[in-house]
């Protein structure tokens, strides 16, 4: 694992800290002092600096090895909170996409409808008119499908009402209308 610029500055406090303790030392403990101190200088690996500052007593390196343990694991769960939120955060807005673009389609649709019908609307103003003429007569409509005879009942802003001779009642959408006859 390497060493970031702030723990290399925090070991070396430490180990500055070390040196500046009393001791009774020899010459040998000052040695070994500076010898660690150009190894957490030119160190990257914080597990072999912490066994050669164990190897050597100077420090229990168990309260360095808590502290890097809680702050990984501090890490991690400040990581795992970020990633969750991120993904929520994702989640959310690609919901709220999702909906708008459902909407803007629909009222889209829902426009090209509407402008189709206004496309539509004079002639089917024509033919409205002359079925008004008609009403309480007898007709023959022709659709696409099929071909109704019956007397014209109503005439609507959409569809019409025809009865036929045997009380059967047809609602046929202007639009489908094809011809017009009288009988």
């Amino acid at each position: 694992m390497a060493l970031s610029s702030e723990a290399k500055a925090r070991l070396l406090n430490l180990l500055g800290t070390l040196q500046s303790l009393p001791t009774t030392a020899t010459s040998t403990t000052t040695n070994t002092t500076n010898n660690l101190l150009n190894t957490a200088n030119s160190s990257t690996n914080v597990t072999e600096l912490l066994s050669t500052l164990n190897t050597n007593g100077l420090v229990d390196t168990s309260l360095i090895t808590n502290l890097l343990n809680t702050t990984t694991t501090n890490v991690t769960d400040l990581l795992n909170t970020t990633t969750t939120s991120a993904t929520n955060l994702l989640n959310t807005t690609t919901a709220t996409a999702t909906g708008l673009l459902n909407t803007t389609t629909t009222a889209t649709t829902n426009l090209l409808i509407d402008l189709l019908r206004l496309r539509l609307l004079p002639s089917l103003n024509a033919l409205r008119n002359d079925l008004t003429n008609r009403l309480n007569q007898t007709v023959q409509l022709s659709t696409e499908y099929e071909t109704l005879t019956g007397v014209l009942l109503a005439v609507l802003s959409d569809y019409v009402v025809l009865v036929e001779s045997d009380g059967t009642m047809h609602f046929v959408n202007l639009s489908k209308i094809e011809t017009v006859a009288s009988l």
